[in-house]
């Protein structure tokens, strides 16, 4: 709902309507009565209570970047907590302030007594007070950033699942024929490629680096084959070949039980 009072577009400024000071000075004499002082009461709970509201912690902060979901979720819920404890008693002291407005303006407008600006006053308190809780009760308006940030994230997974999928089988086969046949020449025909192309997907997607990174540092398909191709070099007879096979088989189990946990995490 449009608003002259948006406190998510800008700071907010408090309506004039519904100053306590503003009304007890305009709204004289109905504001010296009993009934004109309860208002002036409620107005001034109602600016506390506003003053409470920190609309920052309801929405992300500007230009915020969510890694993965449970991060947003995280922060959605801690914003609706925040909306509980904050906005809630506002609605509801809003709506109090417009109801005592409306009824105190309907009597008014009886009693020739009153000044018309005066009830002309009351109205516009009903109405400043109308538009403060019309604005802090949407909450499709209010947590709409988080929708539109999970949004962004399950394009990001799709997108990533897209991309990555790909070099996980990829690997994952290259990985069945040299644990069968350990060599370098079939470690860097099957599988140097799509090892470095995991590593690096790993190293620049920042929820995947923050749980596998340290995995994944050490898996980089060139220089596996670059110390394959000194530990050749110097390998003196069948028993250090065996090694390096041993090596490879070993590499590529590893690479396999990785994988498996990469898999599941991107779904």
């Amino acid at each position: 709902m449009a608003s002259a009072f948006n406190p998510f577009e800008r700071r907010g400024d408090w309506p004039d309507a519904l100053s306590a000071a503003q009304w007890i000075r305009q709204g004289a004499p109905v504001s010296a009565s009993n009934d004109g002082k309860a208002l002036a009461v409620a107005m001034a709970k109602l600016e506390s209570l506003y003053k409470k509201v920190e609309v920052d912690d309801l929405q992300p902060r500007r230009n915020q970047v969510f890694a993965a979901l449970d991060d947003l979720e995280d922060a959605e819920k801690a914003a609706k907590a925040a909306y509980r404890s904050t906005v809630v008693p506002l609605v509801a002291q809003a709506l109090e302030v417009k109801k005592q407005a409306l009824t105190l303006a309907k009597l008014c407008q009886a009693d020739a007594k009153v000044p018309k600006p005066v009830v002309v006053l009351m109205a516009q308190a009903a109405k400043a007070a109308d538009e403060v809780s019309e604005v802090f009760k949407d909450l499709g308006e209010i947590f709409k950033p988080f929708d539109e940030a999970r949004k962004s994230l399950v394009k990001a997974d799709g997108q990533l699942r897209k991309t990555l999928q790909p070099h996980l089988q990829g690997l994952n086969k290259g990985l069945d024929q040299c644990q069968k046949n350990p060599t370098r020449e079939l470690w860097d025909k099957l599988c140097k490629g799509p090892c470095n192309a995991v590593h690096n997907t790993v190293k620049n997607t920042p929820r995947l680096k923050d749980d596998f990174w340290g995995v994944w540092k050490v898996h980089d398909g060139d220089s596996f084959s670059h110390a394959l191709q000194m530990a050749e070099k110097s390998a003196k007879d069948d028993k250090a070949r065996q090694k390096i096979e041993d090596v490879i088989v070993r590499m590529c189990k590893e690479l396999r039980g990785e994988l498996l946990k990469l898999d599941k995490a991107v779904g």
